[in-house]
């Protein structure tokens, strides 16, 4: 109904919503041809049906455990979802997975490969399989970061390729008295940091991670702490800041604070690569004790108060509750403004430590702290550490009887990489490809094909939401590229074309554009096609990502469904026919993605509308 007025602008207003019994009935996305010389397909893919789920009643309670390397090596599919499913029968919702630690990485990281480090796996990518599989078993999945600033023993390649970033007491010496003689990247050099942020930028941007946390982000300790920084690159730093050499007192006020902040800084640069990568993935961080600040100089303080830190779970690992009172207490006093970002890391490493785990719950959750993660998902004896954890916490009357859901990590970060060596559910091609000799590929390897004879690649995934998703594609690049590659991409409006020339921009994500695209099975996403390049010309094709773009479309309060709720928090958005652009919550109205919301948007609302 249009209503004008001197005082209103002309817009379309729903009369409201009419809730029925059912959800429309959902057709599946059409196959649309993949022939070479497809454009634009103008028939509209339609969204699945939803699901009807009730009101979510969990707790919003952070509840995790990290699961070592050890833990996950060398197991099947099957082991690992049996894994998923005892942390879900303990009423945990998080698992942190190592994804560096050992002396080594766990991903194929080419940022830690330049520096001169070795991957666990010359061809295997376990951290894929773990979030995968996590994911799939109904976990989230953070990615713990665990050796941070520490490298390992003084032998880690990296540290003979790079001795100048390695942090040094006042004699030189850059072994700590920490697990055997670790050393540690000094994070005032800052090539050393580089190395950090750009690994971190690499889970953000390669891996749909729901939380990526940082551990070992401090300086090392020999003795009783504070003795490092006096190599080079933090010297000359101090020097010229301050116009003096560093003090030979390693509790000198000022030069405490100066090595704080050199921390500070590195924390603030990963926490920034993450978000610049994707916003919705939470960060955060596994501080060691209250001794991490008066030893390691690590004051988790500073990054809640400057806003770049989503949650901080220091290790209060005690094993007793009189003493976990005073970790506790010390802990809370670091950021009184800011507990509502506070979690505590329990240890529970011993087999039948339940009952003071449960006395350390019961204080925290009274002072208000529900959150928390246990130590360790691992198996040091017979059984599972935290397996009498597991069997009692969520029993009657005990801390974890309900369920909970983990109110720091968001269900819009939603992030699906396809591979070419996914195998031919994801990835299919048709024609003459061979692998590539150029080294800038996503993972392992890239793909090329010939001018000349056509051919194209097809990536596939499925989609859990519907929304609009930024499409990226990854190429290796050279002189001999085909200047015009056509890429195809299906979404929920029909199909689009885009021209890339493959000579340059290689070896990272190329944005293609943003479409909607409707929750539903596994599809042709993109198409990348040869079609019109010569003989001497090769076409690359390597992976594709689609990155769910802030809100999924009908869904505005982030609660993981669409009900009338959202409608009643989008009531002013509805604008009516060319009144756009819409922003901010509407655009989760605009389903159609014409840049306005009227009654199209409407009734695509309905149709994925739970009663």
């Amino acid at each position: 109904m249009l209503c004008r007025s001197r005082r209103m602008p002309v817009r379309w207003m729903p009369l409201g919503i009419l809730l029925t019994g059912c959800v429309a009935v959902g057709q599946p996305q059409p196959v649309i041809g993949v022939t070479a010389d497809t454009r634009v397909s103008t028939e509209r893919a339609r969204p699945a049906a939803r699901t009807v789920v009730g009101p979510d009643l969990r707790a919003a309670e952070l509840r995790g455990c990290w699961l070592t390397h050890y833990a996950f090596q060398n197991k099947t599919d099957a082991q690992l979802r049996a894994i998923a499913q005892n942390i879900l029968a303990g009423h945990m919702n998080t698992v942190y997975v190592c994804v560096y630690g050992g002396g080594t990485v766990h991903w194929p990281s080419k940022a830690y490969q330049a520096a001169g480090g070795t991957w666990a796996s010359p061809n295997f990518d376990a951290v894929r399989r773990l979030v995968r599989i996590f994911h799939e078993e109904g976990l989230k999945v953070g990615a713990f970061f665990e050796y941070g600033m520490a490298l390992g023993p003084a032998g880690h390649p990296i540290a003979v390729a790079h001795p100048e970033w390695l942090a040094r007491d006042i004699h030189g010496d850059p072994v700590t008295g920490e697990n055997g003689g670790f050393v540690f990247l000094s994070p005032g050099h800052p090539d050393a940091m580089n190395l950090l942020v750009s690994m971190i930028r690499e889970l953000a941007e390669n891996y749909s991670f729901d939380d990526i946390q940082l551990d070992r982000f401090r300086w090392g300790r020999k003795t009783t702490g504070r003795e490092y920084g006096y190599e080079t690159a933090t010297a000359d730093l101090y020097r010229a800041a301050y116009g003096t050499d560093p003090p030979t007192n390693v509790n000198n006020s000022r030069w405490v604070e100066f090595r704080e902040g050199l921390v500070n800084q590195a924390v603030q640069q990963c926490y920034e690569a993450v978000k610049a990568a994707n916003p919705e993935i939470a960060v955060s961080s596994a501080p060691v004790g209250s001794y991490g600040i008066t030893q390691h100089m690590q004051r988790w303080s500073a990054w809640v108060e400057g806003g770049y830190m989503d949650l901080v779970m220091p290790q209060m690992y005690v094993t007793s509750l009189s003493a976990f009172i005073n970790e506790f207490n010390t802990q809370v006093a670091q950021a009184p403004d800011h507990l509502d970002k506070l979690a505590v890391g329990y240890r529970a490493s011993e087999d039948d430590d339940y009952l003071v785990v449960t006395d350390q719950l019961n204080y925290a959750r009274g002072q208000g702290i529900p959150h928390g993660g246990l130590w360790v998902y691992h198996q040091y004896t017979s059984q599972i550490a935290i397996q009498d954890e597991i069997d009692y916490l969520p029993q009657p009357g005990q801390s974890w009887e309900l369920p909970a859901g983990n109110p720091f990590v968001s269900d819009r970060a939603v992030q699906l990489v396809v591979d070419n060596l996914d195998g031919a559910t994801a990835y299919q091609e048709a024609g003459t490809w061979i692998n590539s000799a150029q080294p800038d590929y996503f993972q392992f390897d890239s793909r090329v094909i010939a001018g000349g004879d056509a051919g194209y690649a097809r990536f596939r995934t499925a989609t859990p939401k519907t929304g609009r998703y930024d499409v990226y594609v990854w190429y290796t690049a050279s002189s001999n590229r085909n200047d015009q590659t056509e890429y195809t991409v299906w979404h929920g409006n029909g199909s689009s074309t885009v021209y890339l020339d493959q000579r340059s921009n290689g070896g990272r994500w190329v944005h293609l554009g943003r479409w909607p695209f409707w929750a539903g099975p596994i599809t042709h996403r993109v198409r990348v096609s040869n079609a019109g390049s010569g003989p001497g010309e090769y076409t690359s094709s390597d992976a594709m990502k689609l990155v769910l773009s802030g809100y999924a479309l009908g869904e505005v309060n982030g609660d993981n469904r669409v009900t009338a709720a959202d409608y009643a928090l989008a009531g002013d958005c509805w604008t009516g026919p060319g009144a756009g652009p819409v922003s901010g919550i509407c655009e989760a109205m605009d389903f159609d993605d014409d840049t306005d919301v009227d009654l199209a948007d409407f009734a695509r609302f309905q149709e994925v509308l739970i009663p």
